[in-house]
């Protein structure tokens, strides 16, 4: 029979229950206090006899039972005293017996508790569930390094936090299964709770104690919080005492207890505790996205593709290049799940072999890499017939950027250079009249009012605020206006516009941080230049960038792309930049973009457009049928 400890503070005790027990020569029997236990051999069975007011018992317990983690524990008190036990030992695995036991009761107990597996022996269910994390680990992380996560699996680190953290989609819930399944903790309970700003932390704890409460307190527990840093801050100090202090009495008996949380990985908009943060981060893992990752694309989308026609009987079909193409395209905000549901949802609805861009789904309709009228994806993916019905491009001088002629007509001669301020005044002069009138009326009605209500302090300070603000507006368009009018003739000079976009990019991150704004980005740097004058061009597209900055709502999400064609622009290569965005009005006209369109007098537009075709490009505004605004820059390359 392995090893038996018997506990008792009365030695003519201890060899009583020895006796009842039928313990084995080597049994170790002491008192609480005894320092042989310290450095003997973990026993099968501790035989803990309890004497009130129990405090040795406890100190025991509370110094051994972390190191005794595979051993079963019987606790025998006086009858009355057995509430008592059970409240205090409530961190403890353990089964109590009135005391004195009965000896054919204790012996049979003993026996099996000895006999007892330290882990229980998985169901079938729970080893489909381990197939299929490990399939997925396979599938979705394998081109990963997370040097942390080889530490994170060690069983005997199995209490040490983790913090995952990703985008939505990147597979950070199913990181965080794997961890549990996989790090020691199988047969444990997984207490898995989503997590969101009106979680209280009563609510947050009740969560958690249903979860576990199913599982057996000897096997262990983790507790997965999803979207930590979506708690509110009451929550998250709440949650820092359980994890630094040990969960509340009654929570989870279970040992040992892992705590792992995922939470998002812009370090801009991180909502979570530092403190928080430093107890959960253990280990810290990180996923990036799907589109930090976009050459594993095609091995995610055949393994996919294999898994699915595995799981129905079926051989793997494949996909063709141009269908890999538009997949490898594609920003995906939705990361892998997304990626994974387009591949499915693609197999399904087509049975053909390999299939081709045109079968690919999304959402029961036609899968689009930029929009639904396919206009995006013409611009990344190459020259390809305009669609039907294309909206038609405001004030266009060439042919719609997007048709593909049959054969390549010889190339244009170019058009001689012309200075930006010698375009059509008519559409600036109205611009340049709405720009200044919306200020001018409100100081004009400030003014008239301030008079009779000179004695009003707060009109006073209103009157001051608003008339500071119009005299601005009136000097940035002034300002634009003198810079353009200092534009000589553009240079012919080659002009990295990837670089370009970067930069002013870079000057808006704070603007997009406030607003939480989500900026897609897909720009060419095999072949990022073109020709034309780098100061007027920087000017145009940084125009163009804060009239849509301007319209994007609040978290909203804007689409910035560049490409090389070699046949873009009449018959010559061209360098295309487009910006897609769903501004706050949705659905209006191409020609009536409230606060865009050359019709509404946006003069930063008709000063960008005029400086484009000073380059001898074109520029293009129009609105899909989904109600997103698309503006088209074609560039000379």
């Amino acid at each position: 029979m392995p090893r038996l400890w018997i506990v008792h503070r009365e030695p003519r005790t201890r060899a009583a229950l020895s006796r009842l027990a039928a313990a084995p020569h080597d049994a170790l029997l002491g008192a609480p206090g005894d320092p042989a236990f310290a450095g003997a051999e973990p026993p099968a069975v501790v035989v803990l006899g309890l004497a009130a007011p129990f405090e040795a018992e406890l100190e025991f317990a509370h110094r051994l039972a972390p190191r005794l983690r595979g051993a079963a524990w019987l606790l025998l008190a006086e009858r009355a005293e057995l509430p008592a036990a059970r409240r205090l030992f409530d961190l403890l695995d353990a089964e109590l017996l009135p005391y004195p036991p009965d000896a054919s009761a204790l012996r049979r107990r003993l026996r099996e508790l000895a006999r007892r597996s330290p882990s229980r022996p998985l169901a079938l269910s729970q080893r489909a569930v381990r197939d299929t994390l490990a399939a997925r680990f396979a599938r979705w992380f394998r081109d990963l390094e997370l040097p942390a996560l080889l530490r994170a699996l060690d069983p005997q680190l199995r209490d040490v936090p983790v913090l995952v953290r990703g985008e939505p989609g990147t597979g950070r819930g199913s990181l965080a299964r794997y961890l549990h399944a996989f790090g020691g903790g199988a047969d444990a309970a997984f207490a898995q709770v989503a997590c969101s700003p009106g979680l209280s932390a009563g609510r947050l704890l009740d969560a958690i104690a249903d979860a576990a409460r199913s599982s057996p307190a000897a096997a262990g527990a983790t507790v997965c919080l999803l979207g930590v840093d979506r708690l509110e801050p009451a929550a998250q100090r709440e949650l820092l005492d359980w994890i630094e202090l040990g969960p509340p009495p009654g929570l989870l008996r279970a040992r040992p207890l892992r705590w792992i949380a995922t939470a998002g990985d812009d370090p801009e908009e991180d909502a979570l505790d530092p403190a928080l943060r430093q107890a959960l981060g253990g280990f810290l893992l990180r996923i990036p996205p799907l589109r930090e990752r976009a050459e594993s694309i095609p091995a995610l989308v055949k393994e996919t593709a294999a898994r699915f026609g595995a799981a129905r009987g079926e051989r793997t079909r494949g996909f063709g290049d141009d269908a890999l193409r538009a997949l490898c395209e594609y920003p995906w905000p939705g990361n892998l799940r997304e990626l994974e549901s387009v591949v499915v949802q693609s197999l399904a609805a087509s049975a053909a072999d390999p299939l081709e861009a045109s079968d690919l789904e999304q959402g029961g309709e036609a899968f689009a890499p930029v929009d639904a009228e396919s206009l995006g994806a013409v611009l990344l993916a190459g020259d390809e017939p305009e669609p039907e019905a294309a909206p038609a491009p405001e004030r266009l001088p060439a042919p719609a950027p997007f048709a593909a002629p049959a054969a390549a007509p010889p190339a244009a001669e170019p058009a001689p250079p012309q200075r930006a301020e010698d375009a059509g005044l008519g559409p600036l002069a109205a611009a340049l009249a709405h720009e200044l009138r919306s200020p001018l009326t409100g100081i004009r009605t400030f003014s008239e009012l301030l008079p009779e209500r000179w004695a009003d302090a707060e009109f006073r300070a209103r009157f001051a605020e608003r008339t500071g603000e119009d005299v601005r507006r009136i000097e940035e368009s002034l300002s634009r206006l003198s810079q353009v009018a200092d534009f000589g003739p553009p240079a012919d000079e080659v002009v990295d516009v990837t670089a370009l976009l970067g930069e002013l990019l870079e000057a808006r991150r704070e603007q997009v941080r406030e607003r939480r704004l989500l900026v897609l980005q897909e720009l060419d740097t095999q072949r990022p230049e073109a020709r034309g004058d780098v100061e007027q061009i920087r000017f145009a597209l940084d125009a163009l960038l804060g009239a849509c900055f301007a319209l994007v709502p609040e978290r909203g999400d804007l689409y910035l792309a560049s490409k090389h064609h070699p046949t873009g622009l009449r018959g010559g290569p061209s360098l295309r930049v487009l910006v897609r965005f769903h501004g706050p009005q949705r659905g209006a006209p191409a020609e009536r973009i409230p606060g865009l369109s050359p019709a509404e007098n946006s003069l930063g537009l008709v000063l960008a457009e005029r400086v484009i075709h000073a380059q001898q490009g074109s520029f293009t505004l129009s609105q899909t049928q989904g109600g997103e605004t698309l503006l088209i820059v074609e560039l000379r390359a």
